[in-house]
């Protein structure tokens, strides 16, 4: 318990009766007791002493003040001698001066008497009683200060003891939040629980970990951590410490903040961020701050060794994400530990590897598309290749999407695999529960590829580009496949005159949704050509592929495979998904000797 509070009402009041005799024996309507700064250089009234007539501040280089200070005697001013200092004021003709304390004594106390009668004189009579007097005001001053500077001791001592107890608190609900549900989440919530206000975890990336809201804030719009960052002079993390950012149009926060970087072990996790919403921000709230970045940190290493014991959880994590097993709240209490959206739609790709060459090169290829496309790239490996979840931008349409990963895959081919084969299926862009039927599509594209391609340069074909004739392409007896190629475009396959430019128009018809002039003007040719060579196709193969729709289904998944074998007259390039040429690597890519041709072979080519 703190010692209880002294009673200052009795000093004051008799230092005030000795102020108010000495005025009156001294010839002067009031007085008071300033009392010296050093630190500001300036002299202030003593704590209680202060009167209407009795300065406010005073600077201790004021010419009459310093006369004062070094004289043992009363000095008096008046018209000239006191116009212009800072002892003169309204209602203030002439002042006594009378330093009290003992010559360097500090602080030094110096005695105030000021009267608004200018033709007042000062006699030797009334100096003899103010020097009579001196050593009675100055004990009653010392006794004032003394009880003002336990006052303030006292309070001191009361804000201590208050600040530790609501620290105690802090430390002991963020314990409880450890020790009840013990993850991340928990801990954000209870700093929010403590704070009253608005708490946000985000991980390196600015990726929003977890948020929590009290009840009384309602609904508050998540800034960026970009923009807070933004207004970090900083802009890293360089120690644990919470730092408070100001709001204003200096540093575009419409609110104040506590920004903490959480840091364990000289690594940097994250940073946590206090809103000031809806209360105003206080010391407490910068020690919950510090106390919950250090739990969290803590948990980031703790989950980081039981990943080391398991191997690898991040693949552990990518395999139950794609087989669709584990309850969703254990991948999501995992994923949070890692780091990690469960939440976030993904693009699979399946690379068809064996276990000499792209087995060992998982980790190398993820860090590679991360790096490319600045999203996260989670992976594992499989028995017959690699698998990776690419993490799809919410303002990025899946389209483009799919295009923007087979563009970054065709890259990495490029760049790491240029001496290998590189056989790779990608997904449409899927939600968390679809990824097991993203990997059977990705997987069956890849067994088109492998079973009519050649195995010796680099594809890449996405779903989409084989449409639904890959579930025969992938499941069928190859011969049989083979079979129907020939049973279907055969009389096209034989090299007679003008066969050529039949499958080339063939291609160009189906490439631009069966119409005539979008063929014509690719070919280069006229209307009717292409009338006419659809007709002559009709009476070589018996097959309508202008009005049947039968057929064109036929002609199209025979023209595929043939696509898939690398038919030299039909444009392998065309819509297929084969890589395009790309030298364009990522900061931290490897050097390599020479690019490959997108979709061309790494080795020579052998027929399927």
């Amino acid at each position: 318990m703190p010692p209880p509070l002294p009673a200052s009402a009795a000093p004051l009041r008799l230092l005030s009766g000795l102020l108010a005799q000495a005025a009156t024996h001294a010839g002067f309507a009031s007085a008071g007791v300033l009392v010296a700064d050093d630190s500001r250089g300036v002299l202030l009234p003593l704590p209680g002493t202060r009167s209407a007539s009795t300065p406010h501040r005073v600077r201790s280089d004021c010419p009459l003040v310093r006369r004062a200070l070094n004289s043992s005697d009363a000095v008096h001013a008046s018209g000239r001698s006191l116009s212009g200092t800072d002892l003169d004021g309204p209602g203030i003709a002439r002042v006594g001066l009378l330093r009290l304390s003992d010559d360097g004594e500090a602080p030094a106390r110096l005695l105030v008497l000021t009267d608004a009668d200018p033709t007042a004189e000062f006699t030797g009579r009334q100096r003899t009683t103010l020097l009579t007097v001196r050593t009675l005001l100055d004990d009653a001053a010392t006794t004032v200060l003394a009880t003002e500077e336990h006052h303030r001791r006292w309070r001191d001592l009361e804000q201590s003891r208050q600040l530790a107890a609501e620290r105690t608190l802090v430390d002991e609900h963020l314990d409880d939040a450890v020790t009840a549900v013990d993850c991340m989440s928990a801990i954000v919530r209870a700093c929010s629980t403590l704070a009253g206000k608005t708490v946000l975890l985000f991980d390196r990336r600015g990726r929003t970990i977890a948020a929590a809201t009290p009840d009384t804030a309602g609904h508050v719009a998540a800034p960026a951590l970009t923009d807070i960052l933004r207004a970090h002079s900083a802009g890293t993390a360089t120690a644990p410490d919470p730092v408070v950012l100001a709001a204003g149009p200096t540093t575009g926060l419409t609110r104040r903040k506590i920004l903490t970087p959480v840091i364990e072990r000289g690594e940097h996790f994250g940073w946590l961020v206090i809103d000031e919403h809806p209360s105003p921000l206080s010391p407490t709230d910068e020690y919950a701050a510090a106390r919950s970045a250090r739990r969290i940190g803590a948990q980031f290493l703790v989950q980081r060794r039981i990943a080391r014991v398991a191997w690898n959880a991040r693949s552990s994590l990518t395999r139950q994400l794609v087989r669709g097993t584990g309850a969703l709240d254990d991948l999501a209490a995992g994923g949070e530990y890692l780091g990690v959206n469960i939440h976030a739609q993904r693009v699979l790709v399946y690379v068809l590897a064996s276990h000499h060459d792209l087995a060992h090169s998982e980790r190398v290829l993820a860090e590679w598309m991360e790096r490319d496309l600045g999203v996260e790239v989670l992976s594992t490996r499989g028995s017959e290749g690699i698998l990776l979840l690419v993490e799809a931008s919410e303002n990025v349409g899946a389209v483009a999407t799919v295009a923007k990963v087979k563009d970054a895959l065709a890259r990495a081919a490029n760049a790491l695999f240029r001496a290998q084969e590189f056989i790779a299926g990608v997904s449409s862009v899927s939600e968390p529960p679809a990824l097991a039927r993203a990997y059977r599509e990705a997987r069956e594209v890849v067994l088109c590829i492998d079973r009519f391609t050649g195995r010796s340069f680099h594809r890449i074909l996405a779903v989409d580009d084989l449409g639904p004739a890959r579930l025969f392409l992938a499941h069928g007896e190859i011969s049989a496949v083979r079979h129907f190629v020939d049973d279907v475009l055969g009389p096209l396959l034989r090299g007679a005159p003008g066969t050529v430019d039949l499958l080339r128009t063939l291609q160009c018809w189906f490439d631009t949704a069966r119409n005539v002039r979008g063929s014509a003007q690719r070919l280069g040719v006229h209307e009717n050509t292409v009338r006419l060579r659809l007709a002559r196709v009709h009476a070589l193969t018996g097959l309508d592929v202008a009005g049947d729709a039968s057929d064109q289904l036929s002609v199209q998944t025979a023209l595929l495979v043939l696509r898939l074998q690398g038919h030299p007259v039909l444009d392998t390039h065309a819509g297929n998904g084969i890589t395009a040429e790309a030298d364009t690597e990522p900061e931290g890519a490897q050097p390599h000797d020479r690019a490959a041709t997108g979709g061309g072979p790494a080795k020579e080519r052998r027929p399927a």
